[in-house]
């Protein structure tokens, strides 16, 4: 039976049929994990392949194995006949899941939808150029994947008839490189959904806690030479150093004991020893990699969903699209320089279930301090990446001992235990400059406000121009008073973009001192200093602004 989708994924599918007729031949989807990306392109595959007139043939290419089961067992729940083009093995292996899930077989060669692995259509593509030029729309999740030159992109390229759609929950690559078709990639434009933030305000994703144990396995990681994500080397040698196997344990017993856990690990040694360690405390738990077979992955997982192991260990298995049901607690054994990657890693248990207030996310390894929380706000584009630092990783780590809980630098207070933010210098009197209150302008003293309030405080146009006549003459003085006038209008134009930018916070239920810490950790400055910018200065804000209330708009 056919999933009747949420007001969000309608009007997210509505936009991307409205830049295919717009044009625009490639578009790339942007949706939160756990937010249904798998659902809402099944859906699309449907009404084009199957309920509509033209019965468009469509090609669904997924990057690894272990997710060609996972879209065909989404396609089959939604009652859909479909093609797989990947190594018999793995046809045969999908064929006996549909049929021990769902009680019978949704396979069949013929039909107007294929899911087609990536590695297979590249190395026998020239089995499949007739069928592959009949195709009309190609379909890929995890899109951030797909470049003009590489597997995926050549991939595209065997379909020269087709329109595209890609979706992912993180549009952003590690190696900074753009996926527009103008950059490095091949979408044309790109449509996004509601935020992780909007998605857990509406309980479409359940809320979280963080939990960040002492840990000494930071201090034996090195970074990689070239820059990219940690080596496997790297990795596998902190954790052999580190305690952190037996503080994935005893912290799993002291947060989540009972709860449905999937563990992030390093190497094969540490996954063994973990899931040793772990059956040793009675805790029933299974290993699983890309090395394990289709059965142990479906059995491993089918025994998760059923309870029968309550902690399922992976290596890079589970950061991307795959689907485990019943996540109460994901612990990080894995560090990654990838906010991406590690976006992915929290959205596996950001998936609400019956009796599960929130999820618990057991940070070993530092990738919280490193990326911030799962539901900052974060901006996607389809450029390269030429920003320097990531103006997202806006945390505090609760300065008690017994929560060492991290949460939204913005706030003033620990919203687990309650202890109040660090103030300051000390307490050791004086005046308190705005840098080290970001911004809390209820925590600046009366001398400062002062300071900033006259820097706010514009001259009159008159005033300046008769003092630049007397200095360099009536020309300079009319310039002067033309400019003026113009940055005068220019900071009016602000207070107007900031007061809905604010009145946009104001209806998420955040205070006003909330929204003026906000301001000063996005804009490194208060908004009495953004009122005295130069005029380019304050039209660069205007800018940056209108893109964010835009995004908002977007998200709603």
């Amino acid at each position: 039976m056919a999933t009747v989708l949420r007001p969000y994924q309608v009007d997210l599918k509505n936009e991307i049929y409205d830049e295919w007729r717009a044009g625009h031949k490639n578009v790339l989807a942007q949706l939160p994990t756990g937010m249904g990306k798998t659902r809402l392109f099944c859906t699309i595959a449907n009404e084009m392949a199957v309920g509509s007139l033209d019965k468009t043939p469509t090609a669904i290419l997924v990057h690894r194995k272990e997710l060609v089961q996972q879209i065909s067992l989404t396609l089959a729940e939604e009652g859909i006949i479909h093609n797989i083009i990947a190594p018999k093995p793995v046809i045969s292996g999908i064929i006996a899941a549909q049929r021990r899930v769902l009680k019978k077989s949704f396979y069949d060669f013929n039909g107007i939808v294929t899911v087609v692995s990536v590695d297979t259509l590249n190395a026998r593509g020239r089995n499949y150029e007739a069928w592959a030029k009949k195709i009309r729309l190609w379909i890929t999740d995890e899109a951030a994947h797909l470049l003009k030159n590489n597997k995926w992109g050549r991939a595209i390229d065997a379909f020269p008839n087709a329109i595209g759609l890609g979706v992912t929950a993180t549009p952003r690559r590690l190696d900074k490189r753009g996926l527009g078709r103008h950059a490095d990639g091949v979408f044309d434009v790109m449509v996004e959904g509601p935020s992780t933030r909007w998605g857990i305000e509406n309980q479409f994703l359940c809320k979280y806690k963080i939990a960040i144990p002492q840990s000494d396995y930071k201090s034996f990681l090195r970074r990689a030479s070239n820059g990219t994500d940690y080596s496997k080397e790297a990795m596998t040698e902190a954790s052999q150093k580190s305690a952190i196997v037996g503080d994935m344990v005893a912290n799993y017993q002291k947060f989540a004991l009972g709860k449905q856990a999937i563990y992030f690990v390093t190497d094969m040694l540490t996954g063994n020893l973990t899931e040793t360690k772990f059956k040793s405390a009675g805790i029933p738990a299974k290993l699983l990699t890309a090395q394990s077979t289709d059965k142990e992955r479906l059995d491993g997982m089918l025994d998760f969903q059923n309870k029968r192991i309550k902690v399922l260990l992976n290596i890079d298995l589970f950061d991307e699209g795959l689907d485990v049901p019943g996540i109460e607690c994901v612990g990080m054994g894995r560090p990654t320089m990838s906010t991406a990657k590690y976006l992915q890693m929290c959205g596996r248990g950001l998936r609400p279930a019956p009796d599960k207030k929130y999820l618990i996310l057991i940070d070993h390894v530092g990738n919280v301090t490193e990326h911030g929380l799962p539901d900052s706000s974060r901006e996607w584009t389809l450029d390269r990446i030429v920003k320097k630092r990531d103006k997202t990783n806006f945390i505090r780590i609760c300065s008690n001992i017994e929560c060492n809980s991290p949460y939204d630098r913005a706030l003033t207070a620990c919203p687990w235990c309650g202890e109040e933010a660090f103030r300051g210098s000390g307490g050791g009197g004086g005046r308190v400059p705005p840098i080290l209150v970001d911004g809390d302008l209820e925590l600046v003293d009366p001398e400062t406000l002062h300071e900033l309030a006259a820097k706010a405080q514009l001259e009159d146009p008159g005033r300046l121009a008769k003092r630049v006549s007397l200095a360099a003459g009536p020309a300079a003085a009319k310039k002067a008073l033309k400019a003026q006038q113009e940055r005068i209008d220019t900071q009016k134009d602000l207070v107007d973009i900031i007061a809905k930018w604010a009145g946009v916070q104001k209806h998420s239920g955040y205070s006003d001192r909330y929204i003026h810490k906000l301001f000063y950790l996005q804009f490194e400055m208060t908004i009495t200093e953004a009122l005295s910018q130069t005029r380019a200065e304050m039209l660069e804000s205007i800018d940056q602004l209108q893109a964010l209330l835009s995004r908002w708009e977007r998200r709603r």
